[in-house]
């Protein structure tokens, strides 16, 4: 009787298993420029992560993975100037993440007077840097992508400029209203397989977007940063079937741990304890997906 009660709990366990819905990538239908412009994608991008603020849409079609980032918050920026975002796929859906893009490559050793201090002119009062101007020098300085788990002969780190021999393509632009936009492509062929069959429709794949601290930045007392840790956070944003979602509207600049930092440079100790913590930490967001495919 106990090995039969054993038996059918087994069973119950991988029926459960194998029946476990995850989300579908959205089909990706429609041309993408990668040149770190939204315009491509629709409004609002599908997914939004609650702890980073990050607005994000993965899609594929059968030859590309695809993902667009909407990244309001003007510390983030700066993180991902200075240490690079790195954009992280497993094949097996096991978070390994053995196959990833990191672009820009990273410029931590950039001179800049830190945020979590309190700028002031030689006169002594207090005034607030030109940080656009700062992202803006980092941005065009942002030329080189570190690739791993690619098979050969792709590099490890190779130049924009030579991204076309490869089809990786990564861009970052920042809008008029200080939003960044993230894009990247990645075609299949260069780690999984030349074009997608009906069968990899049942594929999981994992994502992982990350974001590394900045060298040589310190936390302060209070570590409640709110970019820390991951997961989908606010979850899914326009609806299961079909946004993958767009813009940079306002919708990736509310909610999240990160509202409130933003432009509020030497505002008081608590703050400037709480950006550095957030300098200081791993950013990142995660997500399992299932392929879309279309004849």
């Amino acid at each position: 009787m106990e090995k039969t009660v054993i038996a059918f709990f087994t069973i119950l366990l991988c029926i459960s298993c194998s029946s476990r819905v995850y989300n579908t990538s959205s089909w990706q239908s429609k041309k993408i420029t990668v040149d770190g412009e939204i315009s491509d994608w629709p409004s609002p991008l599908r997914f939004y992560d609650q702890k980073t603020g990050i607005n994000y849409s993965i899609s594929n079609d059968s030859k590309n993975i695809y993902l667009c980032c909407s990244v309001p918050d003007e510390f983030l920026q700066t993180k991902i100037l200075r240490s690079g975002l790195e954009f992280g796929i497993d094949t097996m859906g096991k978070k390994s993440y053995s196959v990833s893009i990191k672009y820009p490559f990273g410029n931590n050793q950039v001179n800049q007077q830190r945020p979590n201090s309190s700028p002031q002119t030689a006169e002594g009062s207090n005034v607030k840097p030109d940080r656009s101007s700062f992202r803006l020098k980092l941005l065009a300085e942002a030329r080189e992508m570190q690739l791993t788990g690619f098979k050969p002969p792709i590099g490890k780190l190779i130049t924009l400029s030579d991204a076309n021999n490869t089809g990786i393509l990564a861009a970052m632009n920042i809008d008029v209203r200080g939003i960044m936009c993230y894009e990247a492509v990645i075609p299949f062929s260069t780690f999984y397989k030349n074009k997608l069959t009906p069968s990899d429709s049942n594929k999981v794949f994992s994502y992982q977007i990350k974001v590394n601290p900045i060298s040589g930045s310190t936390g302060g007392n209070n570590r409640g940063g709110g970019m820390r840790g991951g997961g989908m956070g606010g979850g899914m944003r326009g609806g299961m079937g079909g946004g993958m979602g767009g813009g940079m509207r306002g919708g990736g600049m509310h909610g999240g741990g990160m509202r409130g930092n933003s432009g509020m440079y030497g505002q008081n100790s608590g703050n400037r304890d709480q950006r550095s913590a957030t300098m200081s930490e791993t950013t990142k967001t995660t997500v399992k997906l299932k392929l879309a495919y279309k004849n």
